[in-house]
């Protein structure tokens, strides 16, 4: 079976179209406790959910909390909000308020990188909280 003109051309280099990007970036919004809100971003993480979950609720463990909830981001309550946790991600305007203490994290990947990276973020946090 022979190649068609445009797989010719194709095989020697030239593009015709390039495939649109999915640049939508998708928020993930977890409720620890009943007053903390976490929210990483899904679509650039090389976290699958679970493991994504997984962090979140060891989070939620060491900051003595034991309930975590995978919660869409415009059912949140805003006034039931003490605490944001940003995880490579911009601030929302649904949390936009004087009273939410807003903490601008580095990504999930890079805060498991390494168990010693993974404690030392856990243990930084808990002094910023007691702050």
């Amino acid at each position: 079976m022979g190649l068609s003109k445009y797989n010719k051309l194709e095989k020697l280099g030239f593009t015709f179209w390039t495939k649109r990007q999915n640049d939508e970036i998708h928020l993930e919004s977890f409720l620890i406790g009943g007053s903390a809100l976490a929210i990483c971003t899904s679509s650039n993480l090389d976290f699958n959910l679970i493991e994504r979950e997984r962090f979140i609720t060891s989070m939620a463990y060491f900051l003595k909390n034991e309930t975590v909830k995978k919660i869409n981001i415009e059912e949140v309550v805003k006034n039931d909000i003490k605490t944001a946790f940003f995880f490579d991600c911009s601030l929302t305007e649904i949390l936009e308020a004087d009273y939410i203490r807003i903490f601008s994290l580095p990504s999930l990947k890079d805060i498991c990188s390494s168990a010693n990276t993974k404690k030392d973020f856990l243990v930084k946090l808990k002094e910023d909280l007691d702050s």
